[in-house]
């Protein structure tokens, strides 16, 4: 008769559970601690951070201001009637004086730039961003701890998958990230475009917070899209996902990679452009991703041969 397996008690049990709960909460302290290290360190360091996430803003504003520096573009057909209509001929020459005089002593401060609508929001700000810049630079030690929770109630197999997808997670991460960056140039000048249809002279005064708003929203949306490969090797680990189930269904791919289009938060043309060619791109090189991981299975499986 075969050896039944020892089954655990229920005071057992409730010790298990009880221990595992104990290293949660050890973990999730962990990670709270490391979030917080990280805002103090991204609070000590706000004008940096605030100077590089405004500078795709910053160099369309420099633009913008060089571009439109003349107030006095109105008043065409003043000059016109100069000559012949005293009265134009003052109004003329007084336009002519206001924009001698605004070119001798320009104003001290541009004609675009940023603003505050409430006595509490510059901090509000500086504080939102430490705190989320904190997750940011936390997230390694977080994943870590995370890992180091799960890792042990999995085989030595089961391990295997993490040592090939958190550091490909991390890369696609990264390319994500920094072609969101980029684009935020490219968005900035779209958007600034606009102000040319308007009468001048018209000006920009951007509210910070917004603005970090709509730079978290794009640069997540880039990250998010650049982790396809690694839900689809995830989905392939799981058996649930196959190399030939990629290309057959390559349609799939193009729905994706309109939805992606659509969830951009701007409306410019070159930001939906590189989401959908993005999406379309990694969905097709993730079928390489997936064939290394049948690869994987296929040489760790070793199904027992009898005598």
């Amino acid at each position: 008769m075969a050896d039944e397996k020892p089954q655990l008690t229920n005071d057992e049990k409730r010790m298990a559970l009880t221990e595992h709960l104990g290293e949660l909460r050890t973990r999730l302290m962990r990670s709270i601690a490391y979030i917080i290290v990280g805002a103090i360190l991204a609070y000590q360091i706000f004008p940096y951070i605030y100077t590089f996430l405004y500078k795709p803003l910053n160099v369309e504003i420099e633009r913008w201001n060089k571009e439109h520096g003349k107030i006095v573009n109105a008043g065409i057909e003043v000059i016109k009637h100069a000559d012949h209509d005293p009265v134009a001929k003052i109004e003329y020459d007084q336009l002519v004086d206001a924009h001698n005089k605004l070119i001798d002593n320009p104003p001290s401060r541009a004609s675009s730039g940023i603003t505050f609508r409430d006595f509490f929001a510059p901090f509000m700000t500086h504080f939102s961003m430490s705190l989320i810049f904190g997750l940011i630079l936390a997230t390694p030690w977080v994943a870590w701890e995370m890992f180091q929770f799960v890792v042990p109630a999995l085989t030595k197999e089961e391990r295997k998958p993490f040592r090939l997808l958190i550091p490909t997670s991390a890369v696609l991460l990264t390319m994500g990230v920094t072609l969101g960056y980029n684009t935020m140039f490219y968005a900035m000048h779209w958007f600034l475009s606009y102000m040319d249809e308007y009468p001048q002279p018209a000006i920009l005064q951007q509210d910070p917070h917004t603005y970090v708003l709509f730079f978290m929203k794009l640069i997540a949306v880039f990250g998010i899209v650049f982790q396809l490969p690694i839900v689809l090797m995830s989905l392939s680990f799981l058996g649930l996902v196959t190399s030939k189930g990629i290309i057959k269904g390559w349609r799939w791919g193009i729905i994706l990679s309109a939805v992606g289009a659509i969830c951009v938060p701007s409306n410019d043309y070159i930001t939906m452009a590189l989401i959908s060619s993005s999406i379309l791109f990694l969905y097709f090189i993730s079928f390489f991703f997936v064939r290394y991981v049948e690869y994987i299975k296929k040489r760790h499986k070793k199904p027992a041969e009898p005598k």
